[in-house]
């Protein structure tokens, strides 16, 4: 049975990114024990979950789609017509400039979920055959304002640039709470 997509948001997808973020905060406690075998369970964990939580993330334009909520548009008639305008409302969270997040989240899914990459190949930010998300620091490199300052975390390859996970799947969620006008629990909060 299919869950109405407000309960679907709130039980399933705002959970998955909050459990992502929870492993990514393990992986910072635990890279600061200098044990390689802490750090080394804390990054499987923090991978799993982060793919995890892009599925969901993701996927959730499909149980949009299916429920066709009022506050979708009547000109929305496609999955991907969906995902194009929730993308003409994702914006980056400190300087709430409009971002492809949305269709970057979705190349990450589906290189995630399909591991080789067939077809819009040349379109897609990240590349076939290639690691997708990787665990590493990337201080000094990544666009300002995002992700962790300094230490590990999970990050996306993209052949725009390397991204922290952490920051696509907030701007995509809030993307969602935008134009469904829902508001999210705080961390821990049912």
């Amino acid at each position: 049975m299919q869950l109405p997509w407000d309960e679907h948001f709130y039980e399933i997808v705002v959970p998955a990114w909050q459990t992502y973020l929870q492993a990514e905060r393990n992986l910072s406690e635990a890279a600061k024990t200098k044990d390689d075998s802490k750090i080394a369970r804390a990054v499987y964990d923090a991978l799993r979950e982060g793919g995890a939580a892009s599925f969901y993330v993701h996927h959730f334009a499909d149980v949009v789609m299916r429920a066709r909520p009022s506050w979708v548009p009547n000109s929305v008639q496609t999955l991907a017509a969906l995902r194009r305008w929730v993308a003409n409302h994702c914006k980056t969270l400190r300087t709430e400039t409009l971002c492809d997040d949305v269709s970057l989240l979705g190349d990450v899914a589906d290189a995630l979920k399909h591991a080789i990459l067939t077809h819009r190949i040349a379109t897609r930010e990240v590349a076939a055959n290639d690691a997708v998300l990787v665990a590493k620091s990337i201080y000094g490199k990544g666009r300002y304002g995002e992700g962790k300052f300094g230490g590990i975390q999970v990050v996306i390859l993209a052949k725009s640039g390397t991204r922290p996970l952490s920051t696509v799947l907030q701007n995509v969620v809030d993307a969602w709470r935008r134009v469904a006008s829902v508001p999210l629990p705080r961390i821990g909060e049912p």
